[in-house]
C-alpha cells in the first residue's frame, strides 16, 4: 500500500494536469481533426518524457532511501500502474465525450486484476505478484485505450515549441493536483513512517473504501465537465447551484450509512479482525464522503470550468500544506486516529474555502 501511494504521486506528475487542461482543449478542437491530432501528439511526447524521468527518480529512491531499499522490487513493479495510467489517453475520450470507452476498458483492467488475484495470490509470500498483476491490468487497458484513440486522430510530428507552451499552461494544474495528493496519498506514507507498515496497511484498507464511495462522483463530474466548460460564466454558476443540494443529500446519506454500519461493512468487505477493530476510524473518515463530494464539485468541476486555475491552486496548496503539518504532528502522537482527524479536517477546510469563493463570485 505504501508503494501504491508512491505510484500515485508519479501518476499525478505524469498526468501534469492534462485531465483538466487537455480535456478542455480537446473539447474545443474535436471538430478540427488536424488541430486535434497535432495537440494529441504534443501531449504524448510530453508524457513520454515524464514517464522516463519518473522511473529514473523511482529507481534512485530504491537505491538511496532506507524505507524503499528494504523491498525495492515492490516499488519498481508498482510502476506498472503508473505506466498503464500514463498511456491511457483518458483526456481525449473525455474531450470527445466517448465515456463508454473509458468505462469498458477500465472494466477489462479491473476484471483482469481481480481474477488473477484469486488465481495466483495464494500465500503472503506471493506479495510481489500483487503490483505485477495490478500493473499488467492497467498496462493492457492503457495499450488498448491508446490504440483505440488512434481512430480519432492522424499522425503529426510533435512540435517542441508547442509542447513547451502546453507545459507552461498546465503547470499550475500539476501543482494543484500534487497538493491534492498531499492530503490523500500522503496519509499512508506518513503512517508508514510513524506507525509502521501494519498500521499503514489498516488505514489504507479503510481509505480504499472511502475512495470507492468518492468514486461515485468522479464519472458524473467527468461526463459533465467537457460540455460545462463550453458554457458561459452565468450558465456554469447556475448549474453548480442546482447540483449542490442533490450532491449534499447523497454525501450525507453515505456518511450516515458508514457511521451506523461501520463495523458490519468492514467485517463484510475484509473479514479481518484487526481491520474491523478500527471501525471507529472508519466512522471518522466516513465524513469525507460528504465533504469530498462537495469540494470536488468546486475544485474538480466549477473552477476548471470557469478556467480559474490559480484559485484552484491556492485552495489546494494551502489546504495540502496545512494537512501535511497537522498529519505529521497528529500521527506522531495519536497514530491512525490522528491521521483520520487530519484527513477529515482538510476535506472540510477545502470545502469551506471553495464555497466562500463561490459565494463571492455569485454576490
Amino acid at each position: 500500500m505504501i508503494a501504491q501511494s508512491v505510484a500515485i504521486f508519479f501518476t499525478i506528475i505524469i498526468d501534469f494536469g492534462f485531465n483538466i487542461s487537455a480535456t478542455r482543449q480537446v473539447s474545443k478542437l474535436r471538430n478540427n481533426k488536424r488541430k486535434l491530432s497535432k495537440f494529441f501528439w504534443n501531449i504524448i511526447i510530453i508524457k513520454t518524457g515524464l514517464i522516463f524521468l519518473s522511473f529514473i527518480t523511482l529507481f534512485l529512491l530504491t537505491l538511496l532511501v532506507p524505507k524503499f531499499k528494504l523491498n525495492p522490487l515492490v516499488y519498481l513493479f508498482s510502476f506498472g500502474y503508473v505506466l498503464g495510467q500514463a498511456i491511457f489517453p483518458t483526456w481525449i475520450f473525455q474531450g470527445i465525450e466517448k465515456m463508454k470507452i473509458i468505462t469498458f476498458i477500465n472494466i477489462i483492467a479491473k476484471t483482469f486484476f481481480t481474477a488473477t488475484i484469486f488465481l495466483f495470490i495464494l500465500t503472503p509470500e506471493d506479495f510481489l505478484l500483487v503490483p505485477i498483476l495490478n500493473g499488467l491490468g492497467f498496462i493492457i487497458s492503457g495499450i488498448i485505450g491508446f490504440i483505440y484513440s488512434l481512430k480519432f486522430i492522424d499522425f503529426y510530428k510533435p512540435s517542441f515549441a508547442k509542447s513547451i507552451l502546453i507545459i507552461k499552461e498546465s503547470f499550475s494544474l500539476l501543482i494543484s493536483n500534487l497538493a491534492v495528493s498531499l492530503y490523500t496519498s500522503s496519509n499512508v506514507l506518513i503512517l508508514g513512517f510513524f506507525g509502521g507498515d501494519v498500521i499503514a496497511g489498516v488505514y489504507a484498507s479503510i481509505e480504499k473504501l472511502i475512495i470507492a464511495f468518492k468514486s461515485i462522483y468522479i464519472p458524473l463530474y467527468q461526463a459533465i465537465f467537457p460540455n460545462l466548460s463550453k458554457k458561459n460564466y452565468k450558465e456554469i454558476n447556475n448549474f453548480i447551484k442546482k447540483l449542490i443540494i442533490p450532491v449534499t443529500t447523497l454525501g450525507v446519506s453515505i456518511s450516515l450509512i458508514i457511521f451506523f454500519q461501520a463495523k458490519r461493512i468492514l467485517d463484510f468487505v475484509f473479514n479481518d479482525e484487526l481491520i474491523s477493530s478500527y471501525y471507529y476510524v472508519f466512522k471518522i473518515v466516513g465524513l469525507i464522503a460528504t465533504f469530498s463530494a462537495l469540494n470536488m464539485l468546486f475544485v474538480t468541476l466549477y473552477f476548471p470550468a470557469i478556467k480559474k486555475y490559480n484559485i484552484r491552486v491556492k485552495i489546494l496548496v494551502f489546504s495540502g500544506t496545512i494537512h501535511i503539518i497537522q498529519a505529521i504532528i497528529l500521527a506522531k502522537f495519536y497514530s491512525i486516529i490522528g491521521v483520520a482527524i487530519a484527513a477529515v479536517f482538510t476535506e472540510l477546510l477545502i470545502l469551506l474555502y471553495s464555497y466562500i469563493i463561490f459565494k463571492k463570485n455569485n454576490d
